[in-house]
């Protein structure tokens, strides 16, 4: 029978293909990445096969890594269980806990909280790992996180997970002072009428090579419009910057663009509320829970949202799995 000999050959080989490179789980675990590669040989070694397609970029599991896999992530969690009982008797919290959620939920939302869960709990470790929203779905369905915080878009329910709506907000246009943009007619609010972004490019988050992000498509689709994308990036500030050269009308959530240094440059909300972004805290119920994760959880629940966003009601739950593919 193979033997494991070291729980790190494990959560090297998770950290692999979670990052799709052995450089990215080097940063990850903060290990040289000669140590990474002698971990996955050793592990492969004990196995007698290959666990990883070194050939592919990014790197993804061969077909007996991907038996593999769901094991080697189960070891790890029943492992944290095991320290979370630990802790719990011994009344210190000390588990790990990753949050998967958008880069600007991690500047806008998030800090706070978890400096609210050091202060009373300051041996918990708490680690944010930003993707697109259906990344972030996929990612707490394939046990990469316990917990996301995301987008409802396109999200088809499931009652695989838990999601809790924590907050609404608007999209807003982004243009410099003196765009044509700003001399369009306006809603009672002061919100400019979808409409009137028609007229001009249109600079959105976007993967290369692929649609616009589903965020932004759900609010296009609200408004009734179908605008091509004339400039497209992953990063919010690039949004930004780009509308600052002249390019277009930036679009992005509030909370986005207000991470984002938009020094010099007018922010205008687009359409209602209800045809905003909502955000919530996702969770797995497959899995058995824990002290760490229900601390967190919790305090995400606690904690009000960010300036400026509406919060949302917290008498239901619904249920969310990734989109299909």
């Amino acid at each position: 029978m193979p033997r494991v000999e070291q729980t790190d050959w494990l959560e090297t080989f998770v950290a692999v293909i979670d990052h799709g490179s052995f450089s990215g789980a080097a940063r990850t675990l903060h290990r040289a990445q000669s140590r990474v590669s002698t971990h996955v040989a050793a592990l492969e070694r004990a196995l007698g096969g290959i666990l990883v397609d070194r050939s592919h970029r990014p790197i993804r599991p061969t077909e007996l890594g991907t038996a593999f896999l769901p094991h080697a992530r189960a070891v790890l969690a029943a492992l944290e269980r095991g320290v979370e009982a630990v802790d719990e008797y011994s009344g210190t919290p000390r588990g790990r806990v990753v949050i998967g959620c958008h880069p600007s939920v991690s500047a806008g939302f998030l800090p706070e909280v978890l400096a609210g869960i050091h202060a009373q709990h300051p041996f918990l470790r708490i680690e944010l790992t930003e993707h697109t929203t259906p990344d972030l779905v996929a990612g707490v369905v394939a046990g990469r996180f316990p917990i996301a915080i995301h987008s409802l878009a396109a999200d088809p329910p499931s009652a695989d997970l838990q999601s809790v709506h924590l907050w609404t907000e608007r999209f807003v246009a982004i243009v410099p002072p003196g765009h044509p943009l700003l001399a369009e007619e306006r809603a009672a609010d002061g919100s400019l009428l979808p409409r009137a972004i028609t007229e001009h490019p249109l600079i959105a988050v976007a993967r290369p090579g692929a649609q616009i992000d589903p965020d932004t498509g759900d609010a296009l689709q609200a408004w009734g419009l179908e605008i091509p994308v004339a400039w497209q990036t992953q990063q919010p500030q690039s949004v930004v910057s780009l509308a600052r050269a002249g390019l277009g009308v930036g679009v992005l959530n509030h909370l986005a663009a207000a991470v984002s240094d938009t020094t010099g440059m007018v922010v205008v909300p687009v359409g209602t509320l209800e045809e905003g972004r909502q955000v919530a805290v996702t969770r797995d119920l497959r899995t058995a829970s824990s002290p760490s994760v229900d601390i967190v959880h919790q305090a995400i629940l606690d904690a009000p949202p960010p300036a400026g966003l509406l919060p949302a009601s917290r008498a239901s739950t619904a249920g969310h799995r990734a989109p299909r593919p």
